[in-house]
C-alpha cells in the first residue's frame, strides 16, 4: 500500500509541478509580448517625437545610460522633447531574450535602425540593448535601460 501512495503523490507532484511551469511559460510568453509591443511603441515615439508617451511608461525613477556612458533620468529625457525632430526611421529587433521575475522583468535585444543620412543615403545603426520593467499600477513601467552601439 505504501509503493501506492509514494506513486500517487509522485504522480500527482509531477502533474502539478507540469502544471505550474505550463502557467509559467504562459505566463513568460504573455510578458513577451507586452514588452515587445512597449519596446516598439518606444522606436515609434522616437520617430514621431511622442513624449507623452515617455512620459506615461518611464517610471519616477526611470534612468538610462548611453553608449558613452552618459546618465538620463526621467526629468533629463522628457526635457529633450523641445530638441526632437520626427523622422522617418525604420526600427527592428532581433536576438530578443526576456526574462521575467514575478513583478519585474529584463528584456535585451539587438536593435537595427536605418534612417536617411544628412547626405539622405540610408544610414543603419545596431545597437544591443537592455530595458528593466517594474509591474507597477497594473502596467509595466521602464525603470533602467542601457544601449550601447554594435561596430
Amino acid at each position: 500500500m505504501r509503493v501506492t501512495t509514494r506513486f500517487l503523490v509522485f504522480a500527482v507532484a509531477t502533474l502539478f509541478a507540469g502544471s505550474q511551469m505550463a502557467a509559467q511559460s504562459r505566463d513568460s510568453a504573455v510578458v513577451h509580448r507586452e514588452l515587445m509591443a512597449i519596446e516598439n511603441d518606444i522606436a515609434r515615439a522616437n520617430r514621431e517625437c511622442d513624449y507623452k508617451y515617455f512620459a506615461r511608461v518611464e517610471a519616477d525613477e526611470f534612468i538610462y545610460t548611453d553608449a558613452s556612458g552618459n546618465l538620463t533620468t526621467r526629468a533629463q529625457d522628457l526635457a529633450g522633447e523641445k530638441d526632437c525632430r520626427k523622422n522617418a526611421s525604420t526600427q527592428t529587433f532581433d536576438e530578443v531574450v526576456v526574462q521575467p521575475h514575478g513583478n519585474w522583468a529584463v528584456l535585451s535585444a539587438r536593435s537595427t535602425t536605418t534612417f536617411a543620412g544628412r547626405d539622405g543615403n540610408p544610414v543603419t545603426r545596431r545597437n544591443r540593448f537592455t530595458d528593466v520593467f517594474v509591474w507597477r499600477d497594473a502596467r509595466w513601467q521602464l525603470v533602467s535601460g542601457h544601449s550601447s552601439r554594435l561596430p
